[in-house]
């Protein structure tokens, strides 16, 4: 056993942060990630606060770090099943999904996706964009090579069609390929495993899946990237017209006793950034309204974007509406108590906006025998002495699994965890 190893488990910016910083100090690591891509969710937004960078690109400087590391092996597509052991000596079970595809022999030439009948809706694309049943993960495939997304395949679901295996000239395609398990042995493991946005349905009020005109701050996101469905125009989903009045509404399942109970950090930023986006797009064209419960601008420059949006004609309001309805030509309408004015205003907007709460990727918890919260985040061995430790020696926390985390915070606490794990492996070391 190699025992300057380390497992870091997550692609996102948190995961590769900590992998490059431990790569770099001479750190064997095995990074997994479930998913066959890299990046985590950064990537998929369309700027980055507090410097409003293009996100896409940041990750991109932070992968040519990573990948051009002999210390680092990626594990994409791939699943921890078990862990036993303990700090120095952990013995880690690991399974890779099988992709169908011959890596050796795929080319990336592209004529399997030319024919595939699949047509299969993106997430967070509201329903514009579709990839198909053989696709090539965007965006940074690891490795850059096609797969088949077996729950959308016609041939796995009835053998009626095999039109990719056809056209592959290389004979890449491989319906059978098996399910591949590997064993490691490190001496340190880092949670990275991020968070998943919160079930914006839940929230039945505000009718997000009932009324396409209402969408998460993610979505929106998605909306303005140039990546995106729409090239990055910010455009109403139903006939793709330009609106003339959108609302952002914060804490939707956040700080909520029949949801989550506790503040997801990073809404407030989200919905000045995104009505930053708006106004910087339509200006006096379009009417935005922001919908808070109060304003926590709290991070390194927060305070200024904050004062720099409301100086833009965006239009604060107190107080979070009670229901979202829909007209019969489309517009969305919705009545809300202003807190500050002691008015009931009545909105019709063009699109609806909901800054969602975030909840940690935890579910790794029973395998690795680690106790959860009350709020589900990973118990730390202390709130405030070892607040990136988790109960079992050995396995450390970084970015939004400890809270929720702007990208910034999840890079910076990448760093931290690393330096924890550095010290782990010398105790470890040292004891052996």
């Amino acid at each position: 056993m190699n025992r300057n190893s380390a497992l870091v488990v997550g692609g996102g910016a948190a995961g590769l942060q900590t992998a490059v910083d431990l790569a770099s100090m001479g750190i064997d690591i095995y990074l997994i990630e479930k998913q066959p891509r890299l990046g985590g969710h950064t990537p998929l937004l369309h700027q980055v606060f507090p410097t409003i960078e293009n996100a896409e690109e940041l990750t991109k400087q932070l992968l040519q770090k990573f990948l051009n590391n002999p210390n680092i092996r990626i594990l994409s597509y791939a699943q921890i099943e078990s862990v036993t052991g303990s700090t120095g000596n952990f013995l880690v079970h690991v399974s890779k999904t099988a992709r169908y595809v011959d890596e050796a022999k795929c080319t990336n030439c592209g004529e399997c996706e030319k024919v595939c009948p699949v047509d299969v809706p993106k997430k967070f694309e509201m329903g514009l964009a579709t990839r198909k049943a053989i696709h090539l993960p965007k965006p940074f495939a690891v490795p850059a090579k096609y797969l088949i997304d077996k729950d959308t395949c016609l041939h796995f679901k009835d053998k009626s069609c095999h039109a990719c295996q056809d056209a592959c000239p290389e004979g890449a395609v491989v319906y059978d390929q098996k399910l591949l398990r590997e064993e490691l042995s490190v001496s340190a493991i880092v949670l990275a495993t991020g968070f998943c946005q919160y079930d914006a349905q839940k929230v039945g009020q505000y009718k997000h899946g009932v009324y396409p005109n209402v969408i998460t701050g993610m979505e929106y996101e998605r909306l303005c990237s140039l990546t995106g469905p729409t090239g990055g125009k910010i455009l109403r989903i139903d006939n793709k017209e330009r609106p003339k009045s959108v609302v952002f509404i914060l804490c939707v399942g956040s700080r909520d006793e029949k949801h989550l109970h506790y503040c997801c950090n990073i809404g407030c930023l989200n919905a000045l950034k995104h009505a930053y986006y708006l106004k910087k797009q339509y200006k006096e064209e379009v009417d935005a309204y922001i919908c808070y419960t109060d304003i926590r601008a709290v991070t390194k420059q927060g305070e200024q974007f904050y004062q720099k949006v409301r100086a833009s004609e965006v239009e604060f309001i107190h107080g979070q509406p009670s229901e979202v309805r829909q007209t019969l030509n489309g517009f969305l309408t919705l009545d809300v108590y202003d807190l500050a004015t002691s008015k009931l205003l009545s909105i019709t907007a063009d699109l609806v906006v909901l800054e969602t709460g975030f909840k940690p990727e935890v579910n790794l918890h029973e395998k690795l025998q680690l106790i959860l919260d009350e709020d589900s985040f990973f118990t730390e061995k202390h709130p405030q002495l070892a607040s990136n430790e988790t109960t079992r020696n050995g396995i450390i926390l970084a970015g939004a699994v400890l809270q929720p985390m702007h990208v910034h915070e999840a890079l910076i606490s990448g760093s931290a965890a690393a330096m924890k794990v550095l010290s782990c492996i010398r105790g470890s070391s040292t004891n052996h």
